[in-house]
């Protein structure tokens, strides 16, 4: 689904939505969202490097199944 459709689709939902806690949460999540701070020149250089990696094909990716079992088998053998 593009983000136009998404956004139609939740405009929908917003629009039938009675609940009145889901409201407030949606809109603490709104109000949270306007304040996002503005990358450091470090911060946008990380992810240019990051992003230059990925598109020569450089970057590993893993499942999240595998990461949760990697996480939890260090967790073991640290204890």
């Amino acid at each position: 689904m593009d983000a136009a459709a998404l956004k139609l689709d939740l405009i929908r939902w917003l629009t039938q939505l009675q609940d009145e806690v889901i409201l407030k949460k949606i809109n603490e999540l709104k109000e949270s969202n306007e304040e996002v701070p503005e990358l450091s020149p470090e911060q946008i250089e990380e992810l240019d490097r990051r992003l230059e990696k990925y598109q020569r094909g450089e970057m590993e990716f893993f499942s999240w199944e595998s990461v949760k079992e990697r996480i939890k088998s260090t967790g073991k053998n640290e204890g």
